[in-house]
């Protein structure tokens, strides 16, 4: 069961990487305002900076998509994506599992899926209010654009929960890898 867990969330992992972008690092966030949100059909709550939008999940698997106010989403512009799965009756995998099939199996699924290579693959771990997180980053090079991704994997049981920034090398305040830090830290059950 803990394996099939892991595959899930590696397809998830999988099909967020394809559809958003990239980020990194522990984070104190001076941002604008912060506004508490509460996301995929009430189930979480967390904050986001109050000015940044929505846009269309182009996913159709239920991802609330974050861009910066004022982003020209036709030219692109880093952003923080979060998707969550209800995955009921389900535990969540253990730290350890999580790592190992991250460790072993994103890079090789990353560049089967069209990413033309990924470097600098790590797989650490954050501790949050919600429990503990699975942070992977990397970079990844796709038509020549270099993005950079990190991922937060928050250990829950019954869902699985998938929060990504991604970084496309332009000048977004707070950094997509801030807000989705930030965004992983304030998650919670919504009451």
């Amino acid at each position: 069961m803990k394996k099939k867990i892991s595959l899930l969330l590696l397809a998830s992992l999988l099909l967020t990487a394809l559809l958003s972008g990239c980020g990194q690092s522990p984070v104190t966030v001076s941002a604008p305002e912060w506004e508490t949100v509460s996301g995929t059909a009430s189930v979480f709550s967390y904050e986001v900076p109050a000015d940044w939008t929505t846009t269309e999940d182009v996913t159709g698997q239920g991802s609330v998509i974050y861009i910066p106010k004022n982003a020209d989403v036709n030219t692109g512009t880093s952003n923080v994506n979060i998707l969550v799965q209800d995955a009921s009756g389900q535990k969540a995998a253990n730290m350890k599992d999580m790592k190992a099939a991250l460790e072993s199996n994103l890079k090789e699924q990353l560049i089967s899926n069209g990413f033309e290579s990924v470097e600098n693959l790590k797989v650490e771990e954050l501790a949050a209010p919600i429990g503990d997180l699975c942070v992977v980053s990397y970079e990844t090079y796709l038509s020549g654009m270099k993005f950079t991704q990190v991922q937060y994997y928050p250990l829950i049981d019954d869902y699985i929960v998938v929060i990504t920034s991604t970084n496309i090398g332009d000048t977004v305040e707070p950094s997509a890898e801030e807000v989705a830090e930030y965004l992983a830290l304030t998650l919670k059950k919504a009451e």
